[in-house]
C-alpha cells in the first residue's frame, strides 16, 4: 500500500494565532466566500501584506536616494485583482514596468503621467494573462493626482 504522494511545497512550520470573536469571524467568513480553507486565507492575507510592506520597504530604500534616483516620488506598485471569476487573486503590480513616462510643467512643478497598455501581467495564482490599460498622475512631485486602472481578462 502506498501513502500519499509528496507535495511540492510541505508546511511544517506550525503557528497558532489568538483571535477574538470578531476576528474569528471574518476569518469563517473569509473562507466560506472563497470556499477556501482558513489556513489558505491566512497565507493569502500574509502574502498580500508582506507585499503590501515590501513596496513601503522597496520606496524608503536608501540604495535608490543614493544612486541618484529621485525618492520622494510616488510608486507606480499597485495592488490589483484577477478579473477573472474563479480566481480573483490579488497581487502588486510595478507598473514602471510596463509605463511609458510623459512629463509636462504645471504651475506647482512637474507633472508626471504614466501611461501602460498592456497584456503582458500575469497572475501569479491562475496563470492566466490580463489586459491592463491605464495612467496615474503625479502632481505635484510626491503627490497622486489621479489614476483610472482598467484590468480585463486577457486572450489567450
Amino acid at each position: 500500500m502506498r501513502g500519499r504522494p509528496k507535495k511540492d511545497v510541505t508546511r511544517d512550520i506550525v503557528y497558532k494565532v489568538r483571535l477574538n470573536a470578531e476576528e474569528s469571524q471574518m476569518l469563517s467568513q473569509a473562507s466560506e466566500w472563497t470556499g477556501q480553507a482558513k489556513s489558505v486565507v491566512f497565507r493569502k492575507a500574509l502574502f498580500g501584506y508582506y507585499k503590501a510592506i515590501e513596496v513601503k520597504e522597496y520606496m524608503e530604500n536608501r540604495a535608490l536616494e543614493k544612486a541618484g534616483w529621485p525618492t520622494d516620488r510616488i510608486s507606480i506598485q499597485r495592488l490589483i485583482k484577477c478579473p477573472y471569476p474563479d480566481c480573483n487573486e490579488e497581487f502588486v503590480v510595478d507598473f514602471a514596468n510596463f509605463s511609458t513616462e510623459q512629463e509636462s510643467e504645471g504651475p506647482m512643478g512637474t507633472r508626471y503621467e504614466y501611461m501602460f497598455d498592456t497584456s503582458d501581467i500575469k497572475c501569479p495564482e491562475c496563470g492566466r494573462h490580463l489586459h491592463t490599460r491605464g495612467v496615474i498622475s503625479e502632481y505635484p512631485i510626491g503627490t497622486n493626482e489621479y489614476e483610472k486602472i482598467t484590468i480585463v481578462e486577457g486572450e489567450e
